[in-house]
């Protein structure tokens, strides 16, 4: 009987510890999803901000006036992932929904909505040059 009950509170000792663990992963994960939006939530402030300037500029080279030097911002070189996100660059181009985009190139939802809203800029960048 007393080896019964020993191996019944190690089991409960256990279950236990295996549910503080899990809290702590859960909270880490909150917090993780959390850092995750604000940084996200900070490059589309940026992308925002990039298209303000562009259309900006582009006013002003409608009423006749120089456009300020602008630095050329040319493209990443491909990474390990090079194969999956010229996949979905290529199904952003062709107007790809953000969750056929994620789920087919195996790519984060807030990747993927980058990848779109940077073909947007950019096929209205170049319908207005056309």
């Amino acid at each position: 009987m007393l080896l019964h009950d020993i191996s019944q509170s190690a089991l409960a000792a256990a279950v236990f510890t295996l549910g503080v663990v899990i809290m702590l992963e859960l909270r880490a994960i909150g917090r993780l999803r959390q850092s995750l939006d604000r940084d996200l939530g900070r490059v589309f402030e940026q992308l925002d901000l990039l298209r303000i300037e562009s259309q900006q500029l582009l006013e002003g080279q409608a009423k006749g006036q120089a456009p300020p030097s602008v630095p050329v911002v040319h493209s990443v070189p491909p990474t390990a992932r090079g194969d999956e996100i010229s996949a979905a660059v290529r199904l952003a181009a062709r107007g790809a929904a953000v969750q056929d985009i994620s789920e087919r190139c195996g790519l984060a939802k807030g990747e993927a909505r980058l990848l779109v809203a940077l073909q947007t800029a950019r096929a209205q960048r170049s319908g207005m040059a056309g």
